[in-house]
């Protein structure tokens, strides 16, 4: 018999850590939302900028997909650690899956459409490949039943999936502070960013995989040894 499921307000009473972490990555998706929402909300050139505005209906599909990735694959994350893996669960898969699917091939045609910028472009490209690479991991694992190895990979797809958000967030604080060239498709520091946005962050998330896995499992105290008459044998 399966033990039974904490709820949500028991595991987040039991791990307030992971809690403050969703919480700090759930502000950060509003955010990212709210800021790309005008893409959709804003059909002009204006909204998009000269540079993306002629990439438009290839820009779409490529956000449209990190969007709902990105919101998608946080529930998932929190289903996943819970033990909720029923309907729910599986139905935000695909939807994340979907959404990948449909955000790689235009993020790839978007990356090789950028002109004179060989290391922005290899990059971003590497961003695409990382994020289709261990989205398909994760999918071969659990195709396999292998839940833990499914559970490792789809952490790392989310890893890199926030990548577009790491990006925006870390330019936007950092490049007003910098003084770099101005450049109409990456400066300098958007070519930083473009290669530590989700490099950077997968690194650390191995590191922690790896080390959580080296914890040594907690022991079970040995059950008191009974002679014949049932009474406990002193040791």
């Amino acid at each position: 018999m399966s033990a039974a499921r904490p709820s949500h307000a028991v595991f987040a009473r039991e791990n307030p850590g992971i809690v403050a972490v969703f919480l700090g990555l759930g502000l950060v998706v509003v955010w990212f939302l709210l800021t790309r929402a005008h893409y959709f909300l804003h059909f002009s050139e204006a909204s998009f900028n000269p540079y993306y505005w002629q990439r438009r209906w290839i820009l779409l599909p490529h956000v449209a997909g990190g969007l709902t990735a990105i919101s998608a694959g946080l529930l998932q994350l929190w289903l996943g650690l819970t033990g909720r893996t029923g309907h729910l669960h599986k139905a935000l898969g695909r939807i994340y899956v979907g959404a990948i699917a449909v955000g790689v091939p235009a993020g790839l045609c978007l990356a090789l459409s950028i002109p004179d910028h060989l290391d922005y472009k290899v990059g971003l490209l590497g961003l695409d490949l990382a994020w289709a690479l261990t989205t398909s991991m994760g999918m071969l694992a659990i195709k396999r039943r292998d839940i833990p190895q499914h559970r490792a990979w789809m952490m790392r797809s989310y890893t890199v999936t926030f990548g577009f958000a790491t990006y925006r967030i870390i330019y936007s604080w950092v490049a007003p502070h910098v003084a770099m060239p101005h450049d109409d498709v990456a400066d300098q520091m958007a070519v930083i960013m473009a290669w530590s946005c989700w490099s950077v962050p997968l690194l650390l998330m191995e590191v922690a995989m790896q080390l959580r896995s080296m914890r040594p499992a907690r022991r079970k105290p040995a059950p008191a040894k009974v002679h014949a008459l049932g009474e406990p044998v002193r040791t």
